[in-house]
């Protein structure tokens, strides 16, 4: 198979320019033809982008190909931009029988920035181009939360001073870009209402540790946590992008008695190996 390499990644107004070389190995024609394909992550959208071959082409017998390709993400056909969403960037080679389809990102060169680059759209869209867990190249338009696996929150404590359950875990990434916000957002499974309380970050090896506070009596901004069954996710926010995290519980859950207007009630999580969640109800 051949081998594409990525060289350059880079952001001219709304246009991403794209440049790299594939190495022949036999089965890639002196001048074959080369596209980008955006593929839409949750949908069936396919974008195709041409790229033109550069110089050291193949044909002074070095075995490589250049290509350059330019995505405009405020004209991706017709006069549109290019709908909101995730779009992973395959490309496409010609080959003697048909177009042999790879990721385009996991080879490249060691000087790429693996920052996520961010443009804005005339409407303030955020448009962010980065390298996924896979390494590979991807588009994020608009920068709408999106689920991106589950992971084991390490411990979940009580704080009996201040009457808080603190939710506390880890996450490994091979390639971590290091998150600018964190929230641990949690949903009540009925009614589907949401309540938000930040999650502090912190660099670790391997990854970085996040906690969490979750008031159920009294809170110094918002009201504590109302009555219901809650689901747990970790939401972090990169430069313009959010990936949700759902949390699965740890071993040991809280299970305590508090006072509230004159009334008990009960505080209680779930345990491994099912979802996170918290309930609160009559003790």
């Amino acid at each position: 198979m051949p081998a594409p390499y990525l060289t350059g990644v880079s952001w001219s107004g709304t246009a991403l320019r794209v440049t790299g070389r594939i190495e022949r190995n036999g089965t890639v024609p002196p001048a074959p033809d080369i596209e980008l394909h955006l593929r839409e992550r949750d949908g069936g959208g396919l974008l195709r982008v041409p790229a033109d071959r550069t110089v050291g082409d193949g044909t002074a017998g070095n075995g490589t190909v250049g290509f350059e390709a330019r995505i405009d993400v405020e004209d991706a056909g017709d006069g549109c931009p290019l709908p909101g969403g995730l779009w992973d960037v395959d490309i496409a080679i010609g080959g003697p029988a048909e177009d042999i389809v790879m990721p385009l990102g996991p080879r490249r060169a060691p000087d790429l920035d693996d920052e996520p680059q961010r443009r804005f759209l005339p409407d303030s869209t955020t448009v962010a181009v980065y390298f996924n867990a896979q390494g590979a190249l991807a588009i994020d338009v608009g920068g709408r939360p999106h689920v991106a696996g589950a992971t084991v929150a390490d411990r979940l404590g009580w704080n009996e001073q201040d009457e808080e359950v603190v939710v506390t875990g880890r996450i490994d990434y091979e390639r971590l870009t290091m998150p600018v916000s964190g929230m641990l957002d949690l949903v009540e499974r009925h009614t589907r209402r949401t309540y938000e309380v930040i999650a502090m970050l912190e660099e670790c090896p391997g990854g970085l540790r996040y906690t969490a506070e979750v008031p159920v009596t009294r809170a110094l901004i918002d009201d504590p946590l109302p009555r219901g069954t809650w689901d747990a996710q970790l939401c972090l926010g990169f430069s313009g992008m959010h990936r949700v995290l759902r949390l699965l519980a740890p071993a040991d859950p809280v299970d305590v008695q508090v006072r509230r207007r004159l009334r008990h009630l009960r505080v209680v999580s779930s345990t491994a190996p099912d979802p996170l969640t918290i309930t609160v109800g009559r003790a």
